[in-house]
């Protein structure tokens, strides 16, 4: 006799410090219809003898708490093992009782805990058997294992290995016969020994892998049939989704919601959604042009907002859209910063006036005044609110002086001068006494467009109603610098 020794695949429980309470008698009988338990690992084994089991000899279930943290936090240690039949044969689980289960109870102090199986005298079969290791696992769906005790479990089969008495084989007895010479005996033919089928080669247990939690911005994808592809992008995320007897279902929040069946657009659990659409303008591509307008084909009008390779601040609201015979006709507004930036400074609203004879005043009404005699021709071109730039003379590029408020124009009078507010945010005084200025128009007032190879642009639309698009088109002209 020999004593035989087989341990499953061992299991950590836990990835963070916590407590779980596993009070399996007071719930169901199945340890997995609270969710509080999940299989850690099925170990395949093949027991070669039969097996006694005794005080000394007999299967274990060991439970480590790792934690080190609280003095409340412990862990359960439960399992089985079950024959080739999937029937139960050793229990370690506490509610069950046929055969009655036993578990380990292992605490904080770091002490592993041995618990041994309630089956002495009892005597387990040679054959193929599973050791099955549960995980404690938490309430949270969304994390299972963050309320968790952090330690190991494992499940150990101890025995005695016993063989059957093997049967004498009786000796022959020679039987006298007439004639002097006996008749030999025909030896025994021996028993040949039984020949040992082989078992199923175990198979590795699967862990299950973490959930991937994805990052930045979700949508939900539909497939077209017609198209074969993937022409659009939702906002809602639902949790699970079916179609069903002509209706497409969803489930968010533990709630079940049929689509399509009310007149509110892009409305998802009761959040509202904005319809956008993105495309491109891309008529003559190597040729610099200037986009004008935008004329949409719709039953009302969009919000538009365009960028192309040269200038990225194109915009229309859709209240400024008019309906022109059947569509919605609006022009490009360029929604630059007002006062405008450095590099718009090649653009058609940048107006050169000259330079200024003198200023003076504080910088709500600093004036700049021009010769009169002869004459110096301010020109038509500024108007009140454009604001006025002046070159610095040292790192020669623009500087915002101010924004225009008044034009006074009287030559006999030897008065021609503008005043304007140098107040407002950005604006500096001249570093010498006759700067050179310059006009800029407002952008969003007197836009020109926006300058291009071509053009991309987004509608978007904000209301719950159903609307339809057929077309967009758009004017534009080639640029000549």
């Amino acid at each position: 006799m020999s004593v035989f020794r087989y341990c499953g695949q061992a299991v950590s429980t836990g990835q963070s410090i916590g407590q779980l309470s596993l009070d399996l008698v007071n719930g169901p009988n199945d340890p997995f219809g609270w969710g509080k338990l999940e299989i850690g690992s099925i170990t395949n084994f093949s027991l070669p003898c039969d097996l006694v089991f005794d005080n000394t000899n007999r299967p274990f279930i060991e439970a480590a708490d790792q934690g080190f943290y609280s003095a409340t936090e412990n862990i359960q240690a439960m399992g089985y093992v079950t024959d080739s039949n999937g029937i139960v044969v050793i229990n370690f689980v506490n509610g069950w009782s046929f055969p009655p289960g036993v578990s380990a109870i292992a605490d904080y102090t770091n002490t592993p805990v041995t618990t041994f199986a309630n089956n002495v005298g009892t005597i387990l079969k040679k054959g193929f058997y599973n050791i099955v290791t549960l995980r404690p696992v938490g309430t949270d769906r969304q994390n299972p294992y963050a309320n968790v005790a952090y330690g190991g479990i494992q499940i150990c089969i101890v025995g005695t290995c016993v063989t059957g008495t093997p049967t004498p084989v009786p000796t022959a007895t020679l039987i006298p016969t007439p004639t002097p010479t006996a008749t030999p005996v025909p030896t025994p033919t021996p028993t040949p020994f039984p020949t040992v089928t082989p078992g199923p080669t175990p198979i590795a247990s699967n862990p299950v892998p973490a959930p991937l939690i994805p990052n930045g911005a979700q949508f939900t994808l539909s497939y077209s049939e017609n198209s074969k592809g993937w022409p659009s992008f939702y906002s809602y995320n639902p949790d699970y989704m079916v179609g069903m007897n002509n209706y497409f279902y969803t489930f968010s929040g533990a709630n079940l919601y049929r689509h399509n069946t009310n007149e509110l657009r892009n409305n998802f659990y009761d959040v509202q959604y904005n319809s956008t659409l993105t495309s491109v303008i891309n008529e003559l591509p190597i040729t610099t042009k200037i986009f004008q307008t935008i004329n949409l084909q719709s039953d009302e009008p969009w919000t538009v907002t365009l960028n192309t390779d040269l200038q990225n601040d194109g915009f229309i609201s859709n209240e400024w859209f008019e309906l022109k015979e059947g569509s919605w006709y609006a022009a490009v507004k360029n929604t630059t910063a007002s006062p405008t930036v450095i590099s718009n400074f090649a653009s058609r609203s940048i107006n050169g006036i000259g330079r200024a004879d003198s200023f003076s005043g504080l910088p709500s009404t600093r004036q700049f005044d021009f010769i009169s005699n002869p004459g110096f021709s301010i020109g038509s071109i500024l108007s009140i609110g454009d604001f006025l730039y002046y070159n610095n003379e040292i790192t020669n590029t623009p500087m915002l002086a101010g924004q225009v408020i008044q034009i006074n124009i009287n030559l006999v009078q030897n008065i021609n001068n503008i005043v304007i507010d140098a107040s407002i945010n950005g604006a500096t005084g001249p570093d010498v006494a006759n700067p050179y200025v310059i006009g800029v128009k407002n952008n969003t007032a007197e836009s020109y467009g926006l300058l291009g190879h071509f053009c991309r642009f987004v509608l978007e639309n904000t209301g719950p109603s159903p609307t339809e698009l057929f077309a967009v088109q758009a004017e534009l002209m080639k640029s000549y610098p």
